[in-house]
């Protein structure tokens, strides 16, 4: 609460002057952004109310009362009410303005009204009528900015409902108010009582209180004679809130009015002192493309530098975000805009923003290629202007040091690697600005209740502490609003791309029947219809008429990316586009893939490399798809096509000339079509900025003619689906969501109830969207309930039982709860894990039975490592087993992970998975795992038995969690080194000696490398320090420079204690 005395000295004219008569200026401005979580966070009321004070408090003098946000509860306002009734007199002009949130039935929302108990925290008009009343005043002036408070003119007033006022001067209404005229009171009441009063971003206030400062600081329309009168600024204001809602935001408000003054009036307003330190007085001009406008923000001009030397100027969709979305001001924001629109500059925009004020900021992104990606950008850009600039993602070259110290200036993290260290390190969420791009993966079953966990803890935050500003980036959005009025964001969209694409369906006939950017249908004869007549197939697009679109394609000179569903379909069809084409080999990025590792994806890949056709999936190594990404994206790249899973689309930053997509079903038993979104994303990485063309193309593949009319009305025509929450999906596992609420980092200790989980729950975007369409709460309590019992038993949670019909009291996680939330995997998963390893004794665990137990997660399972064989299904489960056995797997982990002797392949996936991470943590080659874990039986070209690279990454993911459940249910089990080794064996391929030394190394070894030092017999730091200098060249390739590398790593490895000495075995030695 402030309260804010008026002089004389603080306006030009005096205040008894100013007002005329003597009479002296009494005011109470009410303002709140900050609610309950379950209600939705308005933006620009506080800022109504403090900008309101200081002009009145400029040009009135006089005394005045703000009340913001946490100070604006509900006995606070009555009292400041009675205290106005105690010390007005007759002779005064008196002012009562309140901006915030209006409640259905005719009430005022203070800051501490609660969902279920709204009277509490609730003024009603009824209660404030009768309070206004009692106060005394020459003229008092009500103004109303929030939802629903339309009968707030008949309440002061105290007219019946039956006799609502309105604008246009109703017969009844104006009786009523000569029979009040004596009262002096005029009522701005911002909506009827049956409409939502809106904020509008590009005027940073609600409409109300926008025009009302407009017509106090002297519009036309409200002065006459030099001044302004009362009831000329109510009309005015009432007409222009309307107008502009019906023809700039498309919506219906209408104010209402009421008052019994026809001739007391103000000199006009003019910007005093206190305006002058109001955010209205201190906003920057409007900017435009030049980036020297954006100086009034102080961001260093290198930094302008920069921007400038890269993008040469703002676009359009950038500085929207600047001038109407508030994002240099610090306002929430969200932009939904298509792929190549310049998003991730407005990002870029708020951060360096942000770090220019001393403040640091957090990118978010989904992928850990993205990751990479941004950061090695960033540090370009940014760290030559001392601008600390670290990542995170969960592997070995993680900041994560400099993290937890908070000792950087932009982190850049994967979703998942942010959200599981906030439960430890809160502070993290004190951030000045929090960017989270590509966030439509809200509604992905995988990553979207990870993420409305995430923003869900931001909302239930506010109020508590300081909170990040959060700025959004997403592809185009169905229907966005919500998602912005749920994130307190101001809302920026965006149609136009900087490269025009024109988008489209080509069927049988050679035709692209395309669409450009503006909206125009048009067509293009791209083959010939000889070429195509006959190559059709049920089903699926012929593969000639492919080979002829993308050959056409590339002679034109242009790079193209085809999108196939599912990772062998992309892999084979490289393959035969490879054959088909003939063209001239990739020899750069075939000389920098790296060989004596490579296993039979590895080999395809090369064989396609050599015919200028490269293939993305998820079975490659990230070292692999790296290489593929830098080599397509050179402007002088020989690798001209690019086949790839949708992997591609949604997690990598790709450009092409070109797209073409040839499959729109997923490849699941249901066939579900694709949604419009996951084609848009597709079909955007066609004619990205920066391919210097101008425009792309994207190419569906239909079937026929019918094929191809459905295709063109869904996804070309078709608009992106409403934005929607994961929570409400039948897959989500509302109880992970339960333990992520009570593992919220709260910026006050306190117990937890049953309450706070409802709570939390109710603050999901989940729920907002069902209170928005009036549907059902979507976490009944009985529900809740029933899974808060589950987690007691199931040891994840603690809590005193309350009865049978109410939530238990004092919960809380148990260490099992906690790091459930850290790991971001289900509770069945750790479930699984944690049961399987109180089975073992703790003088048995081991490596080789922690990664056996790994792969009793779900999150690891993969069916192409469950293909049975032929002849002899049992032998294969007994070969597997005894394997498995053979490397020290405990024995009552091997009974769960094979489960009863049988054909079941499940049970061979996952001891193929197993056996796969064993031999690639021994520094076995690729190829010789593959065989190792592949069908004996087959004699002639073998068939790939499964990713062992993807299968690898995901279970080094959840290693550590793995580690961490067995440390909580064996204490006192000496683990040793394993928790800090075991993570990096898996993630690298080596055996435990060598991970010291990829610790220390200053630039990353490949896999082989480590694998021909272990070959001859160096396995640890002392071993390579003895070693003789030629065999250690002969082990690194003959390159001089990398055996010094080794040396030095060695040497900085003995010299450390923790990391040159004897490490724990992966097996039992006994």
């Amino acid at each position: 609460m402030q309260r804010v005395e008026g002089t004389r000295e603080n306006v030009p004219i005096p205040a008894a002057g100013f007002l005329g008569g003597g009479m002296a200026f009494r005011g109470l401005f009410v303002g709140v952004d900050s609610y309950d979580s379950s209600f939705t966070r308005l933006r620009f009321a506080k800022r109504d109310a403090a900008v309101l004070s200081a002009l009145f408090s400029d040009n009135c003098g006089g005394k005045s009362t703000l009340l913001l946000d946490g100070d604006a509860t509900k006995a606070r306002f009555v009292t400041e009410l009675r205290h106005l009734a105690e010390v007005s007199t007759d002779h005064d002009f008196v002012v009562i303005t309140f901006s915030g949130h209006g409640m259905r039935g005719g009430a005022l929302a203070a800051c501490d009204v609660l969902p279920d108990d709204p009277d509490a925290g609730a003024l009603s008009l009824d209660e404030l009528g009768r309070l206004t009343r009692a106060i005394r005043a020459r003229c008092l002036l009500l103004v109303l900015d929030c939802c629903f408070s339309g009968n707030a003119a008949d309440k002061v007033l105290n007219i019946p409902q039956i006799d609502y006022t309105s604008r246009d001067g109703s017969a009844s209404a104006t009786r009523k108010l000569d029979e009040l005229r004596g009262r002096g009171y005029v009522v701005i009441a911002a909506s009827d009582r049956d409409q939502e009063a809106f904020e509008d971003p590009s005027v940073r206030h609600g409409l109300l209180t926008h025009y009302l400062i407009k017509g106090l600081l002297g519009h036309a329309d409200t002065v006459d004679g030099g001044k302004v009168h009362i009831l000329k600024l109510a009309h005015y204001v009432s007409m222009s809130v309307s107008s502009h809602g019906r023809h700039l935001l498309q919506k219906i408000q209408e104010p209402i009015l009421g008052g019994s003054l026809s001739n007391f009036c103000l000199d006009v307003f003019a910007k005093g002192d206190r305006y002058r330190e109001t955010v209205d007085g201190a906003r920057p001009n409007t900017a435009n493309a030049d980036f020297a406008s954006l100086a009034p923000y102080r961001i260093p001009a290198p930094v302008l530098d920069v921007w400038r030397s890269r993008i040469k100027k703002l676009n359009q969709l950038q500085l929207d975000a600047i001038n109407g979305g508030a994002l240099l001001e610090g306002m929430n924001v969200l932009v939904s805009a298509p792929t190549s629109s310049g998003k991730t500059m407005v990002g870029e925009l708020s951060a360096l923003r942000a770090v220019a004020q001393g403040k640091k900021a957090v990118f978010l992104l989904p992928t850990r290629a993205l990751v990479n990606e941004q950061y090695e950008k960033f540090r370009e850009d940014y760290h030559p202007l001392g601008v600390r600039t670290i990542r995170a993602t969960g592997e070995l070259r993680d900041h994560m040091p400099e993290l937890i110290k908070g000792d950087f200036d932009l982190a850049v993290l994967t979703y998942e690697k942010f959200v599981g260290l906030l439960p430890r390190s809160p502070g993290l969420l004190n951030v000045g600005v929090l960017v989270i791009d590509e966030i439509q993966s809200l509604m992905s079953a995988e990553r979207g209740p990870l993420l409305e966990t995430l923003l869900t803890w931001l909302r239930v935050r506010e109020g508590l502490t300081d909170t990040p500003q959060i700025v959004g980036l997403s592809a185009v959005l169905g229907r966005p609003r919500e998602l912005a009025r749920w994130l307190g964001a101001n809302l920026v969209t965006g149609t136009r791309r900087d490269v025009p694409l024109l988008e489209g369906v080509m069927g049988p006939d050679g035709r692209h029947r395309y669409r450009d950017q503006t909206g125009r249908e048009s067509a293009e004869q791209l083959l010939e219809p000889e070429i195509t007549t006959g190559f059709e197939t049920a089903g699926s697009v012929a593969g000639d008429r492919l080979a002829h679109l993308v050959g056409r394609l590339v002679a034109q000179g242009q790079q193209v990316i085809v999108f196939r569903s599912t990772r062998g379909r992309a892999r084979d069809l490289a393959g035969k586009l490879a054959h088909t084409l003939g063209l001239p080999p990739a020899r750069r990025v075939l000389a920098a893939l790296t060989g004596g590792d490579g296993g039979r994806t590895t080999d395809l890949l090369r064989a396609c490399l050599k015919h200028g056709v490269a293939f993305h999936i998820a079975d490659l190594t990230a070292a692999e798809r790296q290489l593929v990404e830098q080599s397509f994206r050179s402007p002088e790249s020989e690798v001209r096509v690019l086949v790839a899973t949708t992997t591609l689309s949604q997690g990598v930053n790709l450009p092409a000339d070109s797209v073409v997509i040839t499959d729109l079903e997923h490849p699941s038993a249901d066939g579900q079509p694709y949604s419009v979104s996951e084609y848009k994303n597709m079909a955007g990485r066609a004619g990205r900025t920066g391919r210097g063309k101008q425009l792309g193309r994207a190419v569906i593949l239909a079937r026929g003619s019918a094929d191809a009319d459905h295709k063109w009305q869904r996804y070309v025509q078709g608009d992106p689906e409403p934005v929607g929450s994961a929570l409400l999906h039948p897959a989500t596992d509302l109880r992970a969501v339960i333990l992520a609420g009570l593992a919220e980092p709260a910026a006050l200790a306190r117990g937890r109830s049953g309450p706070d989980v409802e709570r939390f729950l109710a603050a999901t975007f989940a729920a907002h969207l069902s209170r928005h369409r009036g549907t059902a709460h979507p976490f009944p309590t009985a529900d809740i309930r029933r899974m808060v019992d589950e987690l007691i038993a199931g040891g994840f949670l603690l809590g005193t039982p309350s009865g049978a019909e109410t939530l238990p009291h004092g919960l809380a996680l148990t260490e099992l709860g906690a790091l459930t939330v850290r790991s971001g995997l289900g509770v069945d998963s750790v479930t699984a894990v944690a049961q399987a390893l109180r089975a073992v004794p703790e003088d048995r665990l081991n490596g080789a039975t922690l990664i056996c137990a790994a792969q009793l997660m779900s999150e690891l399972e993969d069916v192409r490592f469950q293909q049975l064989p032929k002849r002899r299904p049992y032998g294969e489960y007994d070969r597997l087993a005894g394997e498995l056995r053979r490397r020290g797997v405990g024995a009552e982990v091997l009974a769960r992970l094979m489960g009863t002797r049988s054909k079941n392949g499940v049970s061979i996936g996952r001891a193929r998975r197993s056996l796969a991470c064993l031999m690639w943590t021994e520094g076995i080659r690729l190829a010789d795992i593959e065989r190792g874990i592949g069908d004996r039986e087959k004699t002639t070209r073998p068939d790939i038995p499964g990713p062992v690279q993807h299968a690898v990454q995901r279970a080094a993911d959840v290693i550590g969690t793995v580690i961490e459940i067995a440390d909580r249910i064996h204490p006192a089990a000496d683990l040793g080194s394993m928790p800090d080794i075991l993570p990096h064996q898996l993630e690298l391929g080596i055996v435990a000696g060598l991970v010291p030394i990829a610790w220390h190394v200053r630039t990353p070894l490949h896999r082989h490398v480590y694998i021909d030092l272990a070959r001859e017999g160096l396995t640890s730091p002392a071993d390579i320090l003895a070693a003789d200098p030629q065999l250690l060249l002969d082990c690194v390739g003959g390159d001089a420079e990398r055996r010094q590398v080794v040396q030095e790593a060695a040497a900085a490895a003995w010299g450390d204690p923790d990391g040159g000495g004897l490490l724990a075995p992966l097996t039992p030695t006994d």
